[in-house]
């Protein structure tokens, strides 16, 4: 017994020693930056300062009453639900198509990644020329079906700016969820359709009773990791849009760089990234309690 315990002691000891380094990167990358952040927030800081006069609540004050801030939070929650759900949407359903035989099915499967693998710059660059309201093939089509009577003005205007990046996100993205969904299709038993065709169910009575259970775990897990990335995502926004045009794309990131790096107000900056962190948070828990109920419905 005493030898079990012991050799119990030193798989935790080697375990501890493993996720040191990770822990102390974490430590270093996170929430150091995180309390630095914090601290800032308290004080009037200009660019390139490393800390000012200490304003306690202020910054929060100013934030929290501002009507910058609360439509950019607004943006901010089209920009994440839109593209999100789109990503979801799509995903699912290609996700769906590819778990099924066909052929040519691995070379579809390449292509649908492919969005994946661009680097944001170059994916930025190819939509930009997809909008643009002369040379732009998607004012081309869509002139060409009837659908418009005119060039939209796709990146500059104020209607549509917000649609295009939220299109530009989802495309980026969705082959993520392809990719989550795809591995959990594939490991749901054949026997449980098998046998639900033997006893006369439909396909969407299978998908309900089978496919949907299967993966509501999954699928809410993968849209907490996408909540998460896309709720602090910058370069897509700021490269298309640079959160114009009258602010219709501002979201909080943009706006904590524009108060750092356009306005010079860091602690303002650093006050807006903290109320940031707290939202996500607050959305956080909202996914892990709704993974919870997935998980035990299972």
């Amino acid at each position: 017994m005493s030898d079990s315990i012991s050799a119990l002691k030193g798989d935790r000891f080697i375990a501890y020693c493993t996720l040191l380094p990770s822990a102390v990167i974490l430590l270093l990358l996170v929430a150091i930056p995180t309390v630095l952040v914090a601290i800032l927030s308290t004080q009037e800081v200009g660019l390139g300062e490393h800390s000012g006069p200490f304003v306690g609540l202020s910054n929060f004050i100013d934030v929290l009453t501002s009507d910058t801030f609360y439509r950019a939070l607004v943006n901010t929650i089209i920009w994440v639900f839109g593209s999100v759900g789109l990503d979801m949407l799509i995903g699912t359903a290609i996700a769906l198509l590819l778990s099924k035989t066909f052929f040519g099915r691995g070379i579809a499967r390449a292509i649908v990644l492919a969005p994946y693998l661009i680097p944001t710059v170059v994916a930025v660059l190819i939509w930009k020329y997809m909008f643009h309201d002369i040379v732009g093939v998607l004012n081309y089509l869509l002139l060409k079906v009837g659908l418009i009577e005119k060039p939209l003005l796709w990146l500059t205007s104020a209607n549509t700016a917000m649609l295009s990046v939220i299109l530009v996100g989802a495309w980026k993205f969705f082959p993520f969820v392809v990719l989550a969904l795809l591995g959990i299709l594939q490991a749901i038993p054949q026997e449980q359709y098998e046998a639900a065709k033997i006893d006369g169910a439909s396909a969407w009575q299978q998908f309900v009773k089978i496919t949907l259970p299967h993966v509501l775990p999954v699928f809410l897990l993968t849209a907490m990791l996408r909540t998460i990335w896309t709720f602090h995502k910058f370069d897509i926004i700021y490269l298309l849009t640079g959160g114009g045009p009258l602010d219709s794309t501002t979201t909080l990131p943009v706006l904590v760089y524009q108060k750092a790096f356009v306005d010079f107000e860091t602690g303002n900056a650093a006050a807006i990234a903290i109320v940031t962190g707290v939202i996500l948070a607050f959305l956080l828990g909202i996914y892990f309690v709704l993974i919870k109920l997935a998980e035990d419905r299972q």
